[in-house]
């Protein structure tokens, strides 16, 4: 049975994986916790218990620093992607764990960013427009 330290939270976050100091593969963060993640990939060259770098880009998420570059440690492997135990101790990670502290804590928010970037890519598909508030060309043929 396994045993989580701290709830988990849906994070959808890009994120570059390194693996002895050089870039090898492009993931995206799932859900994590202050204690771990889970990062989806098709980078199948891990083993369990290596070491591994995430380069995680926060952006309009945080204020301050909004780049950060963490340690982690395989703990799972799966088709999917890789589960990963964060270096509690490492500074670099504060500003992720500070942006998952708030997720856990304002729900509704991570349910609002991913139904605005759902219909932001649905609209993309639509050919409609990419902001709220725009015209779309399909729109305009209507009227």
């Amino acid at each position: 049975m396994e045993h989580r330290c701290s709830r988990r939270v849906p994070l959808n976050i890009n994120a570059l994986i390194y693996k002895h100091g050089a870039p090898v593969a492009m993931g995206r963060i799932k859900n994590g916790s202050r204690h771990g993640l889970f990062v989806e990939t098709d980078y199948g060259d891990v083993r369990e218990l290596q070491t591994l770098e995430l380069e995680i880009l926060l952006g309009q998420r945080v204020k301050g620093n909004r780049r950060c570059r963490i340690g982690a440690l395989v703990v799972h492997k799966s088709t999917f992607g890789i589960g990963l135990e964060l270096d509690v101790a490492e500074q670099n990670a504060q500003p992720l764990k500070e942006f998952i502290e708030q997720r856990r804590w304002d729900q509704h928010r991570v349910n609002r960013d991913l139904l605005a970037e759902t219909a932001t890519r649905a609209a993309r598909v639509a050919g409609g427009p990419e902001e709220p508030g725009e015209v779309s060309p399909v729109q305009l043929r209507g009227q």
